[in-house]
């Protein structure tokens, strides 16, 4: 028997997450995600590129979906089981594929209202967000504004695109700001992409589109300005242009020193104070299962950087390949920019009980990744080498097994660390089901070398060892969910230990219109020598992924509400706050129409 699908919900999200720790922004994956939950993938008409866009199905999943709707239509979740995918992959679709085709929506309206107590004395403290998405025969538009607390300007960031799609040679067309994804990301990908996860044998392969409006909050590094994807056969064509201003640190000579990633605008002068000019073309060949692609592009920044090893101008090219279509499936890619060099090579194998992944990388010390965004260890990804194995095990129906080894090191220096420095990674879920309740246990282990300060500032050996244990168990119409967690952190040559556990006790609740979420967290951690985190993935209204920080003693709770006011319109509310400590409370406000 199943589980239903009560008891996952946004848990399926929190095994990919959960492994990321300082998360607020939802990445490309979470936006994705979250659009499929409002118009859910139908199964059986469904491509094989919209299956791969669910990081839960392997390569041997989707095969079977496919060949099995040339004999039956599937019209059940026991119709996948009986496929033989795995009870608990199973589970982590249900909010996000259907079993007939659902009515076509060409309108969705959505706008968000944040409140901080703690940034309320700040001038204009709200956080405002909207998002307008329309749709009418083969074009699409959509606006995108958002200011953050302090922020005077009511329309601090935006994005707007024009998009036309068709199955014609001009398959794809974007006037307006978009995004780029060629090959494994080294030179084009969502910055807010992800590297290592939970399901360690999928989400390190990117699969993206290769272009795509840029619906993100992000507010730095989108395109703007034109790309088309002209199709012929096998082949496509991706010219681009953009010219867009950035936000940047200047030092008195007016040189770059760094960008603000932030998007936290409180200083006019360091805003769009620097133009950045790109151009450029992909070529690629896509039969279905393999694709071969390169590049060229030329991009230029109207001011110097104050690091002499980076150049105001410069050309890159790559050469990227996904070959899927063998029992060894294979992606890679090579890049060259600004002279210098960045590689990666992963390979898939093993049988679908077993399935197996080894990738490899190495990329330059001040390699230009503005754009990039491959798989690393870090944000940014230049100065790194590094090898990962990850491991999918299938034991029974009912259990899955996922863990991964990550080893790297930098060979040059950093901005802290003056000297080349290493570290390792080493993750093992567990996840099975006994009768009506379920557990996944997590543990994690990191090894680095990482600039502390106690007494004195220098680079020190740093372990960190996480335990968690998740259970979820059905009471009729509630879910609940528990959890126990505990993390050591030691620094070795020093002998400093600090330690730290926390316990939630979670209830969710979802009838025909409306959902509610309230949960419990007490946690308890040393603050000195060093100050031990723990990083708790959230649940919050739809299109943000937050992942909580708590250190010291305390309570913290939050309730979330998600009412359906019509078939398409749904209003959501969550207030947050921590009992012990002044000025924590959060709101959020949310409304979303789709016609």
């Amino acid at each position: 028997m199943l589980l239903t699908a009560n008891l996952y919900g946004n848990d399926a999200e929190e095994k990919l997450f959960s492994v990321e720790e300082e998360t607020y922004h939802a990445n490309e994956l979470s936006e994705i995600l979250s659009q499929i939950k409002e118009n859910p993938i139908n199964i059986n008409t469904s491509t094989k590129t919209e299956l791969q866009k669910l990081p839960w199905l392997s390569e041997n999943d989707i095969i079977l979906i496919i060949q099995s709707r040339k004999n039956q239509v599937l019209s059940s979740w026991e119709d996948l089981d009986k496929l033989g995918i795995n009870a608990i992959t199973v589970n982590e679709l249900h909010d996000f594929i259907v079993f007939r085709k659902r009515p076509e929506l060409h309108l969705k309206q959505q706008t968000r209202v944040e409140f901080s107590e703690a940034k309320s004395k700040l001038r204009s403290s709200l956080k405002y967000y909207q998002k307008t998405l329309t749709e009418y025969g083969n074009f699409k538009a959509g606006v995108l504004t958002q200011k953050d607390e302090g922020e005077s300007d009511p329309i601090d960031f935006y994005s707007y695109y024009l998009q036309y799609r068709s199955n014609g040679i001009l398959q794809n067309g974007i006037l307006g700001k978009y995004r780029l994804a060629l090959g494994q990301g080294i030179l084009f990908a969502p910055k807010l992409g992800m590297s290592k996860s939970a399901e360690a044998t999928s989400v390190p392969v990117k699969k993206y589109s290769s272009l795509k409006p840029y619906t993100s909050s992000y507010e730095i590094w989108e395109l703007e300005g034109c790309s088309f994807e002209l199709t012929t056969r096998n082949w496509s064509i991706i010219p681009f242009l953009s010219r867009t201003k950035l936000n940047a640190n200047l030092d008195s000579l007016e040189q770059i020193t760094s960008f603000n990633e932030s998007g936290l605008n409180l200083d006019e002068a360091k805003k769009n104070n620097v133009q950045e000019t790109l151009f450029g073309s992909a070529v690629e060949y896509n039969n279905g299962n393999n694709q071969l692609g390169c590049s060229y592009s030329s991009l230029a920044f109207d001011h110097e950087f104050s690091n002499d090893k980076r150049n105001q101008k410069y050309q890159a090219v790559n050469l990227y390949c996904n070959l899927f279509n063998n029992s060894y499936p294979l992606f890679s890619e090579i890049a060259l920019a600004d002279e210098k060099v960045a590689g990666l090579a992963g390979v898939k194998f093993g049988d679908t009980r077993f399935r197996q992944m080894l990738l490899v990388r190495n990329y330059a010390k001040d390699f230009p990744s503005w754009h990039g965004n491959p798989f690393s260890a870090q944000s940014n990804f230049d100065n790194e080498t590094g090898l990962y194995y990850g491991v999918t095990i299938l034991p029974r129906k009912d259990t899955k097994i996922n863990c991964y080894f990550d080893l790297w090191s930098f060979p040059e220096t950093r901005y802290f660390e003056k000297m080349p420095t290493v570290g390792s990674d080493q993750f093992l879920q567990l996840e099975t089901r006994i009768s009506e309740n379920t557990f996944r246990f997590t543990i994690q282990n990191k090894q680095k070398e990482k600039y502390i300060t106690l007494d004195e500032a220098e680079i020190r050996d740093f372990e960190r060892l996480l335990l968690r244990l998740d259970w979820w168990q059905k009471l009729g119409v509630i879910t609940m969910k528990s959890r126990a967690e505990w993390i050591s952190e030691y620094l070795p040559e020093d002998k400093v230990h600090g330690k730290g556990v926390l316990f939630y006790e979670q209830a969710k609740l979802r009838s025909e219109k409306l959902q509610i979420i309230a949960q419990i967290t007490v946690y308890r951690s040393v603050l000195k020598p060093f100050k031990v985190k723990h990083y708790m993935y959230e649940n919050n209204v739809n299109g943000i992924m937050q992942n909580s920080v708590f250190s010291g003693d305390g309570v913290a709770s939050y309730l979330l509400l998600r009412y359906d006011l019509f078939n398409n319109v749904h209003l959501q509310a969550k207030i947050s706050d921590s009992w012990q400590k002044s000025n924590k409370m959060r709101l959020f406000f949310q409304l979303i129409s789709s016609w």
